[in-house]
This record gives C-alpha cells, structure tokens and sequence, in this order.
C-alpha cells in the first residue's frame, strides 16, 4: 500500500510513457485483487482467496511482460486482444527470466504444472475441486460451500503465493516509477 501511496502522486506530477500509463491501470487493480484474497483469507474463504491469485498473476505477469517487450504496450492500449495478446505461458516466462545454468528458474515441466493448476481453479474441473475438500466432523471427506477456519495450511499457501506475486509487482513499480527523478 505505501508504493502504491508513492506510485499514485508520481504518475500525476510526470508525463507518463506508454509503459507507465499501463502500468498505472495494472498495478492498482492487481494490489485491489491482493487485498481481496487477503479479506478472504481472514474470513475462511479459501477456496475463493486462491482462485483470485490467478487474475492477480495475470496482472502481475502482464506488467513485467510489458517491461520487457515494449513493443507490446500499444497491444495493451488497442485493448489487449484475446486472440492477440501473448499467452499466459509467455507472460509467466518472461516473468521468470531466462534459464542459464544453475538457474532456479523452473523447468518447462513445473511451468506447465502451474499453468494446468491455475486453469483448473478457474474452469471448476475435478482437481480444483479438491482445494476445496475438508475433513467433516464426522472425519469423512467432504466438500465446503463456506468458510474453511480448520486449514491454516492451505491459508499460509495462498498468502505465501500472494506475497510472491506481490514482490514480483512491488519490484516492477519500482522500476516503471523511479523514486528519484530521472531528470534531477
């Protein structure tokens, strides 16, 4: 929230490039989805926190994809064209930089396991189902239509998974929206 504070005043005080015009209707909304898995954490929703951390990857990756290919700002602002935009797998690749050697970066595999992950939550199919699966009173599995309070587990995943993203974001508005004044 306070570079959210910083970002706000500077984007009114400079004239904005096209990547900080951008950047500028990105982060806010994407922060506005974090503060919303946040809430839902707090109250027990869980299954509800963690489908939103996907729109709030979305924003997150477009950003840093829009940090590194220029060029693809003007997509942004014809309107982001489904059929024209890069996918979702390019955006999270470029998010997560290149490979080298003894990088940490995750292997086309693990990328493919995120992303099948991720589309599962959103579409609703059998293993998203399964995030919302809870131990009844009577010790059978069942299945939540409310508020999970007994998975603190499964509310440290989703916030951790926040939080990453969060950084990831934090970090590219540091760099759209320098602190100092280039110009200084």
């Amino acid at each position: 929230m306070a570079e959210q504070h910083r970002i706000g005043p500077w984007t009114r005080r400079h004239q904005l490039s096209p990547l900080q015009r951008a950047a500028s209707e990105l982060i806010p909304s994407a922060c506005s989805i974090a503060l919303s898995i946040r809430e839902m954490v707090r109250q027990g929703y869980l299954l509800s926190a963690l489908i939103l951390t996907r729109p709030l990857l979305e924003r997150v990756s477009t950003v840093v994809y829009l940090m590194q290919h220029p060029e693809a700002v003007k997509l942004w602002n014809d309107g982001w064209p489904h059929n024209s935009r890069p996918s979702m797998r390019k955006r999270l690749d470029a998010m997560l930089g290149p490979a080298g050697r003894g990088s940490d970066r995750p292997t086309a595999e693990q990328l493919q396991a995120v992303m099948d992950r991720y589309n599962s939550l959103v579409h609703g199919d059998p293993e998203a189902a399964l995030h919302g699966a809870i131990l009844l009173r009577d010790g059978q599995p069942g299945y939540t239509v409310g508020k999970d309070l007994k998975s603190p587990g499964r509310a440290d995943e989703i916030c951790w998974e926040t939080a990453m993203w969060l950084v990831i974001l934090e970090t590219s508005g540091r760099v759209i929206f320098p602190a100092k004044d280039e110009s200084a």
